[in-house]
């Protein structure tokens, strides 16, 4: 069964969102991510990212890497406030490809 992880981001919608695409050129998926949805809010943007496991997801949030990768693309300084969760025992059912 998988993880589903959920932040909510608030700060500059673009700035946020533009930050998002910047940390995806700085780091490859991480090993055990399945899916990254990223989508813009009234007050910032939604990030959901659907793991393979619990450890796969302790294991990114780990990496030494991470923190600095955050850091230069930009993310944690745009970030004004964040909420977040996880459910376990998430299942992907369906994957359509894009138009």
């Amino acid at each position: 069964m998988g993880v589903l992880a959920m932040l909510e981001l608030e700060g500059d919608t673009g700035s946020l969102m533009a930050a998002s695409g910047k940390l995806d050129e700085l780091l490859p998926p991480p090993e055990g991510l399945l899916a990254r949805i990223v989508a813009p809010t009234d007050d910032g943007m939604v990030l959901f990212q659907l793991w393979d496991s619990a450890e796969a997801r302790s294991r990114n949030a780990e990496h030494p890497g991470h923190a600095d990768a955050l850091a230069a693309s930009g993310l944690t300084a745009a970030v004004r406030g964040s909420r977040s969760r996880a459910f376990d025992g998430a299942v992907l059912r369906f994957v359509s490809e894009a138009p």
